[in-house]
């Protein structure tokens, strides 16, 4: 298989996948990922995989809903939520730092995935910490969000391997990554529990996993600002899901950021010498 693709693995059964290209071009373009074990292929365009399982058309009515939502906003999302923090006093590079970069504990040469890649915004970010060197695994189930993480990330020439995905069925094999980063969709996620579950199987023990998205801290519901943004966003009337992390995943630390209107959930998987 490819050298581009040699992390990937089937959705649906975890198996490795052999890489078929098609035509000329660069040799990952543009080909056909395909699965021995349950005999499963799987459609590479332009250096894209398209690992989405189920089909799209068979995902949650929350998975399908939101991403058409995404798909929409995907151009003009960045700069709606940098004004959108700048009027709660925010930079929002340096907030992303110290809120979800920070918890990672990253180290140069760790291997990362962030799940719900979004817009890309916290690529550099994590790229400044790992170093050259690592490669930054990336998903999202979003095409138009992809698009624009995969312009940002050939911009700033960032080493960084996408795919589309489902992320309650991650295209990755188990306990490979030291950090994985998930921040701002799964709230919206069709089957939280199950995605929980994936990003916890590829973390490595040891590993960091973190985890967030908007939810109020604890009274923050009963002030101005926090009625203000429940009434424009239900989405801020969330909890934090922490009872939905496998007990294997160990101690759950839940913290709340920006100003008080986004949770962090952060685990450390165990290791064999606990």
């Amino acid at each position: 298989m490819s050298t581009q693709f040699s992390r990937l693995r089937c959705p649906a059964c975890t198996a490795e996948l052999s890489f078929s290209p098609i035509g000329e071009g660069p040799a990952a373009a543009r080909g056909t990922l395909a699965c021995e074990a349950c005999t499963s292929d799987y459609e590479v365009r332009h250096g894209l995989p398209n690992l989405v399982y189920p089909a799209a058309e068979a995902l949650p009515e929350m998975d399908r809903a939101f991403l058409s939502q995404y798909e929409r906003v995907a151009r003009s999302y960045d700069r709606t939520l940098r004004l959108l923090m700048l009027c709660f006093g925010m930079w929002e590079p340096r907030a992303r730092r110290r809120a979800l970069i920070d918890p990672l504990e990253l180290s140069p040469s760790d291997s990362v995935l962030e799940v719900g890649v979004g817009t890309g915004s916290n690529l550099p970010l994590i790229a400044a910490r790992v170093g050259p060197r690592s490669t930054i695994h990336a998903m999202d189930l979003s095409p138009g969000m992809l698009a624009v993480a995969r312009a940002k990330a050939a911009r700033r020439k960032l080493n960084v391997e996408f795919a589309l995905a489902n992320a309650a069925h991650l295209p990755y094999p188990d306990s490979v990554f030291d950090a994985v980063l998930h921040f701002g969709g799964i709230n919206t996620f069709g089957d939280k529990e199950g995605a929980i579950a994936e990003m916890v199987r590829v973390a490595k023990p040891g590993a960091r996993v973190v985890i967030g998205d908007e939810g109020l801290a604890p009274g923050r519901e009963h002030t101005r600002v926090g009625k203000w943004v429940v009434k424009h966003n239900k989405l801020f009337s969330n909890k934090p899901p922490e009872e939905l992390f496998p007990a294997a995943a160990g101690t759950v630390q839940v913290n709340w950021t920006w100003r008080g209107l986004f949770y962090v959930l952060r685990v450390t998987i165990p290791t064999d010498d606990r």
